[in-house]
């Protein structure tokens, strides 16, 4: 989580929409087409370090949001199990900010 988080109203009427829109309403990882409302907003640079700067947030379609390498991420590769987003040898699909 970045140190200081924006409103909910904030991020979901008028930060989230400018993202997605700005990437082209894609995942910028596998290029996948995404919704709005299904699309994962991502900090490029998470924890404490990071920031809710436009330059520090992307679009990720769910699959790419559990597997980017990130130990920020792991609490939801179980959930990710359960509903089939991911296989079970998911590791060698986990991918770094060195591949984008």
């Amino acid at each position: 989580m970045p140190k200081k988080r924006s409103p909910s109203e904030t991020w979901y009427k008028n930060i989230r929409p400018i993202i997605w829109k700005r990437d082209g309403e894609k995942c910028v990882n596998c290029s996948t087409c995404i919704s709005l409302s299904e699309c994962h907003i991502d900090h490029i640079l998470s924890g404490l370090k990071g920031s809710n700067k436009f330059s520090n947030l992307r679009t990720l379609c769910p699959r790419c949001h559990v597997l980017r390498s990130d130990n920020n991420h792991r609490g939801m590769i179980q959930s990710a199990l359960g509903k089939n987003l991911i296989v079970a040898d998911w590791r060698k699909f986990v991918w770094d900010e060195k591949e984008y």
